[in-house]
């Protein structure tokens, strides 16, 4: 992205300072050997790797569609090395590469369908994307921008244009986006997530303070500031939406004394802080998903926070994991796991499944 803002699974990698654990390249899925988490599971949850194109073994999960049958996750190069990236699919048990052109690329989101949305960089410019019936193109937008939702209904949002970015939504069977409005105190705004029934969220940067507000468009035009959680301060906050799934929304807020999730409830207007570092994904039960770090885990509603186990040892798991999605059930989460360092010293991510139950 080019403004201040960086999705929670973006951030710049960082050097793991901890031993080199050897994981081979793996053609298919491989069940992995777990490390226990600290809190104890009511089912136990089998840990999956996602397979990867030989040669690479450094991976994350960037979406899955709704129903859970389509996961999309992408690979770096040994060594993290330069800036082509390699999206994919994970559907019926096969591995599907998506060739979006470029550097930074990913699949940010998919349906059941198959039909993947995300970005790209080219030039040095942003350009969303889509993957469609086994090919990509370019969504039209002015001045580039990226594509990070997409709902069962083929409606995709995103944003047009550098900086300032403006919200959009690529209507299935339309060719141009169509802009969603933003309040009259934002210069700039981004749409992340699409309900199925056309609800939109995303946020945007208040004037003024700079501070990024959360926002909800909903499917009948209007739109409003999302609320924020009793006992936080507007002023000083800033909250990000990750998905919304049913009206249950997940992301992340920001105060100055710590990141943490949170979680909306859009037919009650509440909004509540988890116990998880971010809600990634959430599904229609309410259940987030995110970590504690170091652990990935997830959090129903009235509950507290179940971690989920990861390869290595909690003690020496610099980086952390972090769960990223889950099924409308609960029994398939999808997510990324720590795994030491490769030999260039840069730490290992593996893109991974929990099936629990």
């Amino acid at each position: 992205m080019t403004d201040s803002v960086r999705h929670p699974f973006e951030s710049p990698w960082r050097k793991a300072a901890v031993s080199a654990v050897a994981f081979a390249a793996a053609a298919g899925a491989a069940v992995l050997p777990a490390q226990a988490a600290a809190a104890a599971q009511p089912e136990a949850c089998i840990l999956q790797e996602l397979p990867m194109p030989k040669g690479l073994y450094f991976s994350f999960v960037t979406g899955m569609s709704p129903d859970g049958s389509v996961i999309a996750y992408r690979a770096y190069p040994a060594g993290q090395g330069g800036y082509e990236r390699y999206p994919l699919l994970f559907q019926d048990g096969e591995m599907t590469e998506v060739p979006i052109p470029g550097e930074d690329q990913q699949v940010a989101d998919v349906n059941s369908a198959g039909l993947g949305v995300g970005l790209t960089f080219l030039d040095g410019v942003e350009l969303p994307y889509v993957y469609r019936d086994g090919k990509v193109a370019e969504l039209p937008a002015e001045d580039g921008g990226a594509a990070y939702g997409v709902n069962e209904d083929g409606d995709i949002v995103g944003f047009q244009g550098q900086f300032p970015n403006t919200p959009v939504i690529w209507r299935d069977g339309e060719k141009e986006p169509a802009v969603l409005a933003l309040p009259a105190n934002a210069t700039s705004g981004q749409a992340r997530a699409i309900d199925a029934d056309g609800t939109v969220v995303g946020f945007y940067e208040e004037a003024g303070t700079g501070n990024f507000k959360p926002y909800v468009w909903h499917s009948d035009g209007t739109g409003e500031d999302l609320p924020m959680p009793e006992g936080v301060d507007p002023a000083t906050a800033h909250s990000y939406p990750n998905q919304i799934t049913d009206g249950w929304i997940g992301g992340y807020l920001n105060t100055p004394d710590a990141t943490t999730g949170i979680r909306w409830n859009l037919a009650d207007g509440t909004a509540e802080v988890l116990g998880l570092g971010t809600a990634a994904g959430i599904n229609g039960e309410g259940t987030a998903v995110g970590d504690t770090d170091p652990f990935a885990a997830y959090q129903e509603v009235d509950g507290k926070p179940v971690e989920l186990p990861g390869v290595t040892d909690p003690a020496d798991n610099y980086f952390g994991d972090s769960a990223v999605e889950i099924s409308p059930d609960g029994s398939l989460i999808a997510g990324h796991v720590y795994a030491g360092e490769d030999e260039y010293g840069w730490h290992i991510l593996k893109a991974v499944t929990w099936t629990c139950g």
